[in-house]
């Protein structure tokens, strides 16, 4: 938006101000409903200060379920870990499935964002695949084939997680052992010549 400086203290004090009283209107209110001005009004702030850092409360939205996702990946997989594999797949898995019971409570009481908050976990889960399997690809591997895995990936773990979040009728640890062998067929193929497991 090039009006403030990311980096700034102020700055990143007045989105979380913005950001707090964002949440705390989405659980007591649906996101249609929720207007700009009543999200200054909580904060405390005026609705120019408001359109110094976002556009509009869809921009917000989108600000708000990044900042909490990327908070609770790193919290499951903290920067300085070294995780590939299996061990790195098991814990997106668990960090979505925390991440789809703790939005339904804090942002999504009505339902009404469901749509929302699980394309948000997709583009992210995409994004973190996508750079683990640029840095584990073999010599030559296909970019189009990183991005279709990747894809395959992130939406197979987003459905299931969606799914198992409706009724939650086992632990999220039985989920992700259950599909882990699924997820990781998909990785494997990164490793096959035309990604054609009888040409192996």
């Amino acid at each position: 938006m090039g009006r403030v400086r990311a980096g700034d203290p102020r700055v990143k004090r007045t989105k979380a101000l913005i950001r707090h009283a964002f949440i705390e209107w989405l659980a007591i209110k649906d996101f249609e409903d929720i207007t700009v001005q009543d999200i200054v009004d909580r904060a405390e702030l005026n609705r120019a200060t408001f359109y110094n850092h976002y556009r509009d409360k869809y921009e917000l939205l989108d600000a708000t379920m990044a900042d909490m996702f990327a908070e609770m990946l790193s919290d499951w997989i903290p920067p300085e870990a070294s995780m590939q594999g299996a061990e790195l797949v098991r814990r997106l898995m668990l960090a979505v499935c925390e991440w789809q019971v703790e939005t339904t409570q804090r942002l999504n009481a009505r339902r009404s964002l469901t749509h929302a908050i699980e394309e948000s976990a997709k583009r992210q889960l995409y994004g973190v695949i996508l750079s683990c399997l640029d840095q584990a690809k073999p010599p030559n591997a296909d970019r189009r084939r990183l991005e279709r895995i990747a894809t395959m990936i992130s939406w197979s773990i987003c459905g299931v997680v969606v799914q198992w979040s409706v009724r939650r009728e086992e632990t999220a640890e039985a989920l992700v052992e259950e599909a882990m062998p699924y997820l990781m067929s998909l990785v494997d193929r990164l490793h096959m010549p035309d990604g054609n497991p009888a040409s192996h």
